[in-house]
């Protein structure tokens, strides 16, 4: 478990908070606070007295601890393209790509890097009617989405970031339309809901980094997602720890976000309903060690867990370190980590293979994995390999 300090703009109640420490120590000259758009004055003294009260009061309320897990696992990746049924989906120099946002809206810089990444990749991104619109419905993002799919000269659908909202476009997108387009569509968090709604309809996709990938993305996982947009599909070899359960799995991969995947589960594009063996990969961003809980919680009376054939653990990232009330003292010990919560309390009861630390999520570290397609586990005593698009049986 990693931990980390994140500082923050000061609130309106930091100001104030600072404004009364300064006063009660006696200051005779003014200074100025500024915090966004509003300006307070406050005293301050020649003394040391600031640093010694004041600044200490604001560094309490700046200052916050946060929980990093899976963000810095050694991995090795190596490729090999695609062959069957899915290989005319990837693509080629020259195709075009529609550059699209049906989740949450992103900034025109977000867009501009989309397209730009891509034209340097060697394709053609088209940007779709509405992606950088100061207001919009939900009639709109389901336009762009239709337009993506159906527009024959388009090879892949693109998002540009997550959010939140997907799923209501997903409760009014067509089935028939996606079956019918056979396209990629490429991105993460929020886009998790189109990812349970491709597998759903048996299709691939590509769970990958958005924006990002071309806004300061590392090396290597630049490279292997310019490569698996190509069909050079990845098998990692990453390390273990001692939590991870040793076995072998095989099944089509799903998952992605826990949070939102969790809110699809019922839905009409809920992918674990297929009939087909599945292997599990989850990660989040800012959800607590009780929400991760509760989440898992709930998938595992609803039978998600225990229908797996393997659990991949990938990155949680932002997570407050204070776990509050469910710290594990009420549960025999304090937790040392979130993959110590899980084993003890989710999986304690499990025996097929669980791989904790892979480095794909809200981290700096987000590598690729084609969801909806076969994938093969191996998890041994000192790493685990993860091999996306493997052969069916």
């Amino acid at each position: 478990m990693k931990r980390k300090q994140r500082y923050f703009k000061l609130t309106g109640a930091s100001i104030a908070l600072m404004t009364g420490m300064l006063l009660m120590s006696g200051c005779s000259e003014y200074i100025t606070v500024t915090y966004g758009d509003t300006t307070g004055a406050a005293m301050a003294s020649e003394t040391s007295e600031y640093t010694e009260a004041g600044d200490e009061a604001v560094k309490e309320q700046e200052e916050e601890q946060y929980i990093e897990e899976g963000v810095d696992t050694k991995c090795e990746v190596q490729y090999r393209p695609c062959s069957g049924e899915y290989a005319s989906m990837f693509l080629d120099p020259g195709d075009k790509i529609a550059v699209i946002s049906p989740s949450s809206l992103p900034s025109r810089e977000q867009a501009d890097a989309v397209i730009k990444g891509l034209t340097d990749w060697g394709y053609e991104p088209v940007e779709g009617k509405y992606v950088c619109a100061e207001m919009r419905t939900i009639e709109d993002t389901l336009e762009d989405i239709e337009w993506a799919l159906e527009d024959p000269e388009i090879k892949a659908v693109f998002c540009v970031r997550g959010g939140y909202g997907a799923s209501e476009v997903a409760d009014i997108l067509s089935e028939d339309i996606v079956k019918d387009a056979h396209k990629l569509i490429i991105g993460y968090s929020d886009i998790t809901v189109y990812h349970s709604a491709w597998t759903s309809y048996g299709l691939p996709s590509v769970h990958a980094c958005m924006s990002g990938t071309f806004m300061g993305f590392p090396e290597e996982c630049f490279e292997a997602e310019e490569k698996i947009l190509k069909g050079e599909i990845p098998s990692y070899t990453c390390e273990a720890n001692s939590l991870c359960r040793q076995g072998e799995a095989k099944g089509i991969l799903i998952g992605g976000n826990l949070s939102t995947f969790t809110s699809v589960i019922g839905t009409a594009y809920d992918c674990t309903r297929t009939g087909r063996p599945y292997i599990l990969f989850f990660e989040d961003l800012n959800e607590n060690v009780q929400h991760i809980h509760r989440y898992l919680t709930v998938l595992k009376h609803l039978g998600v867990l225990d229908n797996a054939s393997g659990i991949v653990f990938g990155e949680w990232t932002d997570l407050p370190a204070d776990m509050n009330d469910y710290d594990g003292r009420s549960r025999g010990g304090e937790f040392k980590s979130v993959a110590d919560m899980i084993s003890r309390q989710i999986l304690s009861d499990t025996d097929i293979p669980v791989a904790f630390g892979f480095p794909a999520g809200h981290g700096d570290i987000n590598y690729p994995l084609l969801m909806g397609a076969t994938a093969e586990l191996k998890v041994e005593a000192d790493k685990f390999v993860l091999t996306c698009g493997a052969e069916e049986p």
